[in-house]
């Protein structure tokens, strides 16, 4: 495994050891033997008794100690851990299902930066067979969700979900969804769309709102979709002059929404 080059690549980008259940070897003592492992070694550089950034997923963050370190496992014990810090605004999105190499990227960005839930679906220009990848089962998923985690220093994992009926989750599923939530929270709907002049900051001022971001396929929506995502209350915006790919898209969508939070 030291010599992989994609084992390689998430030692790199790790900022977080997000440590989970199957790690635990007593109520405050983790086992790690994987990628982590070797981050911990080869990126670190940490010695037995040094102390690394650790997050416990959907749970808090902190300090651990490292209390035995070798080529074969690194044991850590966890000491006083604080909540993760929450992120606001709460982001659902709704990406149509890209290629499975895209569909990595949009994982690892979703849980980067904060979004809540994540919502695949059908679209006309998404091709059949990426239903049939095997990453759109939740064991698959995990990987990019948890390097995503740990390069946002975020613990809290996004709730991933496959649709494969278009009209059905926009008329029936995602109405569901809204009605389930408390009273005036219901969410500002949102869809990129490179054919308005409309910003996101014509429709989204307040940094406290709950958003639904809607994002296409690579050969964007047909006017169908468009029409029907209009009539259940998504308001265009635009994310610029260009055209992107999807993962680009993501990206740059979550990142307008952050600057108007933060602004």
């Amino acid at each position: 495994m030291r010599g992989c080059p994609f084992f390689c690549s998430l030692v790199l980008d790790m900022n977080l050891l997000i440590l989970t259940d199957k790690d635990t070897v007593e109520h405050d003592r983790y086992r790690l033997t994987d990628h982590r492992a070797e981050h911990v070694r080869a990126v670190l550089r940490a010695k037995k008794g040094d102390f690394v950034e650790v997050g416990l997923l959907n749970g808090p963050i902190g300090r651990a100690t490292i209390e035995q370190l070798n080529d074969d496992e690194v044991v850590l014990r966890c000491g006083q851990l604080e909540e993760s810090p929450a992120i606001r605004p709460t982001v659902d999105l709704i990406c149509a299902l890209p290629r499975p190499q895209t569909l990595k990227k949009v994982l690892i960005t979703a849980a980067m930066m904060g979004v809540r839930q994540v919502h695949f679906i059908r679209a006309n220009r998404v091709e059949k067979s990426y239903f049939q990848s095997p990453l759109i089962t939740p064991e698959k998923q995990m990987p990019f969700l948890l390097e995503g985690l740990s390069q946002g220093k975020l613990t809290q994992l996004p709730k991933v979900e496959i649709h494969d009926r278009f009209r059905p989750f926009f008329e029936d599923y995602l109405p569901s969804i809204e009605e389930s939530c408390p009273e005036g929270e219901n969410p500002i709907k949102l869809l990129a769309d490179p054919e308005t002049t409309s910003t996101l900051k014509d429709h989204y001022i307040s940094g406290d709102a709950r958003l639904v971001l809607a994002v296409g396929p690579e050969g964007g929506w047909v006017p169908f979709e468009v029409d029907l995502m209009v009539r259940q209350g998504f308001r265009r915006f635009t994310l610029g002059r260009w055209t992107l790919r999807v993962e680009n898209a993501v990206t740059a969508a979550l990142s307008q929404v952050e600057l108007i939070r933060i602004s």
